[in-house]
């Protein structure tokens, strides 16, 4: 696939998923996130974050949160020779029916600009269905959903076999996400992160 850059979801894909987490102290990262995003690093592929934060939106933490926790994030991953990129996260409340909340593409349509992306080279990872209908809407090579956070509620609310996922690994999902049948966006699913990042630099 000659991949370039990999976006991820933050909560439930590279860290644990903590309910409207805004204090860094509770920043955790999922096991072998830190080693795919190294093994993204050592190949040449960026790494961005696209996060829904609905929480700034409700007022329930601050826009500071978020940021603080970005921090710690980076600091975690540092260990591991990783890094992320670049990050784009929605404040909006659902809503404010703005532009830049997952599925909706205008996180990814400020990150193509920045980075000159080629979407067919680009891929999603994330733990819900909004999170591939963002890939698949955005027309990105692949998408990947992932059983850690709310990964496994997902994958059985589509009719994929978790049991099976969790044998291979990181398999083909065939599953309709949206009317557009012809999109070019390939579907996969993975047992978490480091397996979804392996199975797509793998793919031809």
């Amino acid at each position: 696939m000659n991949l370039t850059a990999v976006l991820f979801d933050r909560d439930g894909t590279l860290i644990v998923d903590k309910h409207y987490l805004s204090e860094p102290d509770g920043v955790e990262l999922i096991p072998g996130v830190g080693d795919a995003l190294a093994l993204l690093r050592a190949r040449g592929v960026k790494s961005f974050v696209v996060s829904n934060q609905s929480g700034i939106g409700r007022g329930y933490f601050p826009e500071s949160g978020w940021h603080a926790c970005e921090k710690r994030l980076g600091e975690l991953l540092c260990p591991f020779g990783a890094d992320i990129d670049d990050e784009r996260f929605c404040p909006h409340s659902p809503d404010r029916d703005c532009d830049c909340r997952k599925p909706r593409v205008g996180m990814w349509e400020s990150l193509r600009s920045a980075h000159a992306l080629d979407p067919t080279r680009c891929a999603m990872i994330g733990d819900k269905t909004e999170d591939l209908l963002f890939g698949v809407n955005a027309g990105l090579g692949a998408v990947a959903l992932v059983l850690t956070g709310k990964g496994e509620a997902s994958a059985r609310k589509l009719g994929l076999d978790v049991d099976l996922i969790r044998r291979k690994g990181f398999l083909a999902a065939g599953v309709r996400l949206s009317e557009a049948e012809e999109n070019v966006t390939r579907r996969f699913a993975a047992v978490d992160a480091r397996a979804a990042v392996e199975g797509l630099l793998a793919l031809a």
